[in-house]
């Protein structure tokens, strides 16, 4: 890989997106890019014994959110529907993300709400009065997660089956990254910060345990030696090098995230404080990495 020119950051493209990469350079510049998909994602930080740790998942196969990423996913409509609504305003939350539309602001903060609970159980709601709620567990509420993610139950429609209030103060503004033109499900990804509320405590969708896998990451140690966390293990099985590798545990945190997800736990690593990552003032101008070739190699080029 080339050097990166001043004001650059380049990322390498996971070898699943290859030959992609290499079919648009050669056919597709110019071509008009397929429409993004609308979504969000939670970061979530803790202080740990080594640093300030994140909430990671891991979902097996192609995504476009990457393999390794954070709770979140796409836009729907039912994000769109009334709420009780506490904390800031659609209009306060278009303000902070730097944002024209009101009602996709508001969308962006509901769809993080909305997977963040139907993936990792934390739920920004709670009874009007008595603000965020510190217990969300039991069977129950592990029905209602998946219904939310067969789309059988909205997010608005959660709520006020039980009587609650969404409490949009949860979260903070992180960043707004957009898929480069030449990867074929693109993605307008809003991402967000967050603690987990008093009390709650994250836990996989019942339907999800044996496709994937949700827990809590030092981040500096994922940038510095992944293989002391528990991460690389579970590409055991995923390895395009395993084959040919000496090492059958073959592990690259840059091959299996996207550039936001990188970032993202680059900034988590750098902070000195759960608190002080969540209080830090974000650029949320929407990156869109773009598509060139350094010594022969398609790469991510992200300008400054």
């Amino acid at each position: 890989m080339g050097a990166a020119a001043q004001g650059e950051r380049i990322f390498a493209i996971p070898p699943s997106y290859s030959k992609a990469a290499r079919a648009w350079m050669e056919r597709g510049l110019g071509l008009h890019a397929a429409t993004p998909r609308r979504g969000a994602a939670t970061v979530f930080v803790r202080d740990g014994d080594n640093g300030v740790e994140t909430l990671m998942i891991h979902r097996p196969g192609r995504q476009s959110m990457g393999t390794l990423s954070f709770p979140g996913g796409i836009t729907e409509p039912s994000d769109d529907e009334p709420l009780d609504w506490r904390g800031p305003s659609s209009p306060q939350w278009a303000h902070k993300l730097l944002s024209e539309d009101i009602g996709q602001a508001r969308r962006s903060v509901v769809t993080a709400a909305r997977k963040t609970f139907v993936e990792t159980g934390i739920l920004f709601a709670g009874a009007p009065m008595h603000g965020v709620a510190e217990n969300v567990e039991g069977v129950d509420w592990m029905r209602s997660r998946e219904q939310l993610a067969t789309q059988d139950l909205s997010f608005a429609e959660l709520l006020d089956k039980r009587s609650m209030a969404f409490h949009s103060e949860c979260l903070r503004p992180l960043s707004h990254w957009m898929t480069s033109d030449f990867v074929h499900q693109r993605v307008d990804l809003q991402f967000f910060a967050a603690a987990v509320p008093v009390g709650q405590k994250e836990s996989p969708l019942a339907t999800q345990r044996d496709l994937a896998w949700l827990g809590w990451v030092d981040a500096r140690t994922l940038l510095e030696d992944p293989w002391s966390t528990a991460v690389p293990e579970l590409f055991r099985d995923e390895s395009q090098d395993s084959a040919q590798s000496e090492d059958p545990w073959h592990f690259d945190f840059n091959e299996l995230t996207t550039p936001g997800v990188q970032c993202a736990v680059e900034a988590v690593a750098e902070a000195s404080s759960a608190l002080a990552f969540l209080a830090a003032r974000r650029d949320l101008r929407v990156k869109v990495p773009r598509l060139d070739l350094r010594d022969n190699e398609p790469v991510l080029v992200l300008d400054a």
